[in-house]
């Protein structure tokens, strides 16, 4: 509610598509993460002895997390202006970029196909390697046009998105010849 209430306040003239863009980029897993570690979150963590030393407390997915349950709290607490200050505070940094970067390279190909009159994407997955806790996964991305690009990640849309940027690469250094 903050983030949607000061992206529309603050780029009044952007499409509906430019706000859905900066209100994904600014709640995006990654930024929130980004945020937990900004005020040593994780340090803050109470853990089992098992997870103490496996490396969670600068897990994406649990600082993301944290940081979300941090802002209920807070929010139950002390109501949605305390929340918003809180917010606006932490995430003041990221609130302004420039669009372009927002548009993450799995979205980008899927346009330039649609727009191309082509099927979107296809991913899968070639192989799942380590333990849960700490996976590691090998993507197919393919088109229909014949293209393939492999890559890997710590999460299945990470080693989607690098798939995805180097079959784009493929594309822009096709057109370039």
């Amino acid at each position: 509610l903050v983030v949607v209430d000061y992206v529309t306040e603050h780029y009044p003239k952007a499409s509906v598509g430019e706000l859905a863009l900066r209100l994904n980029r600014v709640v995006s897993r990654n930024t929130c993460a980004e945020i937990a570690k900004s005020v040593d979150l994780g340090d803050y963590l109470t853990l089992g002895n098992k997870s103490r030393h496996s490396g969670i407390r600068k897990k994406t997915s649990v600082l993301s997390g944290v940081i979300e349950a941090v802002l209920g709290a807070v929010y139950l607490d002390g109501g949605l202006e305390e929340a918003r200050k809180l917010i606006l505070n932490l995430w003041k940094d990221h609130f302004s970029f420039e669009i372009a970067e927002a548009i993450d390279p799995k979205s980008e190909l899927q346009e330039i196909q649609h727009l191309k009159g082509m099927d979107i994407p296809t991913y899968r997955v070639l192989e799942k390697v380590g333990p849960d806790h700490s996976p590691e996964f090998l993507v197919e991305a393919s088109l229909s046009s014949g293209e393939k690009e492999v890559s890997r990640g710590k999460t299945k849309k990470e080693a989607e998105s690098k798939a995805a940027k180097k079959l784009l690469n493929t594309l822009k250094a096709r057109n370039e010849h």
